[in-house]
């Protein structure tokens, strides 16, 4: 059994290291390899970063966009298309998993297709701010529509069979919306553990917390997915109310962040959530 988890990388030489070091560490079940691609999308070499001692844990890939930020749905492309394993997951350059993670996860994706846990987030510009849980309706197997309705980032464990597409490459921003909904839909729904086993960063740089800018690119990028929806499925129908709620929700943000500049977008869905 292999699991190949997926880096994209562009600027990330100051945090892949932890990265590595999150997936080095994660109690392997027997039989177990664990399979790592870096994808650079900067024009840079990431295969300095894997060291003899990360090499014993992980099976070590490098690649490259060829490009100077052609995005990450681009650089996850090339990484799935070199990706050997039974399951798939990603994971970005400045992000963890926290121990166990895989050993939880990956049982349940193999019976339900598709898990994932919560997560713990901080801000790496802010040191001491206080770890937080994203809101999730529920714990347990969520429905394809529940699963919908997770606010923020989630990065699940896919069994491999349930990935039949690809990163929508044309997409800035929110492009993790429409490939987990297909592969949450392949696999029947979703399975969320209970536990925070991955510790998700928000660098003060990342373009996906920029504000105003952020919340302006999500704007365009819901637009763009609603005007590609084709009419009359149940399918199509959910997925747009669920944009149109993101797109009020993204509103709501940028109301709040202008009274409080510095508000990440997962400390507002938490305090706004009943």
């Amino acid at each position: 059994m292999r699991l190949s988890v997926i880096i994209p990388a562009h600027r990330s030489h100051a945090f892949i290291g932890d990265a590595l070091d999150s997936l080095a560490a994660q109690q392997q079940p027997d039989g177990l390899a664990l399979e790592v691609i870096v994808v650079a999308d900067d024009g840079t070499d990431y295969a300095h970063h894997f060291t003899a001692a990360r090499r014993q844990a992980l099976e070590c890939l490098s690649a490259t966009t060829g490009r100077i930020a052609a995005g990450p749905s681009a650089a996850r492309n090339i990484g799935l298309n070199r990706a050997s394993g039974d399951f798939i997951s990603f994971l970005d350059a400045d992000d963890l998993w926290l121990p166990g993670r895989a050993a939880a996860l990956l049982p349940l994706a193999d019976v339900h297709g598709a898990a994932v846990c919560r997560m713990a987030i901080t801000a790496l510009d802010a040191p001491g701010t206080p770890k937080l849980t994203p809101v999730l309706p529920k714990h347990g197997h969520l429905s394809p529509q529940d699963s919908l309705l997770i606010d923020g980032g989630f990065c699940p464990v896919y069994r491999r069979d349930c990935i039949t597409h690809t990163w929508d490459e044309a997409l800035d921003f929110a492009e993790d919306l429409l490939f987990n909904h297909v592969a949450v839909v392949n696999a029947g729904g979703l399975f969320v553990h209970p536990q925070p086993l991955m510790h998700y960063r928000i660098r003060p740089d990342s373009a996906t917390h920029h504000m105003p800018s952020a919340s302006h690119r999500a704007e365009r990028a819901y637009a763009q997915m609603l005007s590609r929806l084709s009419p009359a499925s149940g399918e199509t129908a959910t997925l747009a109310a669920c944009l149109h709620r993101k797109r009020r929700l993204n509103a709501a943000y940028l109301q709040a962040w202008q009274q409080e500049p510095g508000l990440h977008f997962e400390q507002f869905v938490r305090a706004s959530s009943p």
